[in-house]
């Protein structure tokens, strides 16, 4: 069952996608550097990201569990962009199926096990040669303002939400999330590098 109402999902649209709209950038910017035709947003909320990318030309496809981001994304979304209800944990596609996948700050809510089934999943579904970019908390050595505001932000969204963002925080954030992903191609750090954005490659297979 969704923990998400029709008013949260609002609220994500109002104050969370204006917060992360250079994030969302960045992330069209590097679908284009990759050359991504096609991307799937994984836990796409209110479609945000998906919008950026339908603006820059690349084919979008959004999923979330929560029906209530879904039907706020596609309220307010171009009719072009495609969204279902589904778990990232066993996303409702064939192996490589897209271009690139996204999971972008999806993860540290959950569980280790729970994030490690999703990198497996956006890579499985992710075309050989493709990219997987996946974009979250990297602590900084010396906390700087923005940090201090994500974490005010993730003290504020629940219990259990904060406990799996502080256990992700100790393990080191980011980085206990690289041993999953095939080949790193680009990082890149926003937020005052409390955000890493990693691009990795699925190999292509051998001839």
């Amino acid at each position: 069952m969704s923990r998400y109402g029709r008013a949260s999902a609002r609220l994500y649209s109002l104050l969370i996608d204006p917060l992360l709209r250079k994030l969302r950038e960045r992330i069209t910017a590097l679908c284009i550097a990759e050359g991504v035709t096609a991307a799937l947003d994984i836990a796409c909320a209110t479609g945000a990201q998906c919008r950026s990318l339908h603006s820059a030309g690349i084919r979008s496809t959004g999923i979330d569990l929560a029906p209530e981001m879904i039907a706020a994304a596609r309220r307010i979304s171009p009719p072009e962009i495609e969204y279902l209800i589904g778990s990232a944990l066993e996303l409702p596609f064939p192996d490589g199926t897209f271009p690139g996948t996204i999971l972008s700050l999806c993860l540290h809510e959950h569980p280790f096990s729970e994030q490690d089934r999703m990198v497996a999943e956006a890579v499985r579904v992710t075309r050989p040669g493709g990219a997987v970019i996946v974009a979250e908390y990297s602590p900084p050595r010396r906390p700087r303002p923005e940090w201090w505001l994500i974490n005010a932000i993730e003290r504020v969204v629940g219990e259990e939400h904060f406990r799996n963002f502080r256990k992700f925080v100790r393990a080191g954030g980011i980085v206990r999330l690289e041993p999953l992903l095939p080949s790193i191609g680009r990082r890149v750090s926003i937020f005052g590098g409390g955000v890493t954005i990693l691009v990795a490659r699925v190999p292509k297979r051998a001839a």
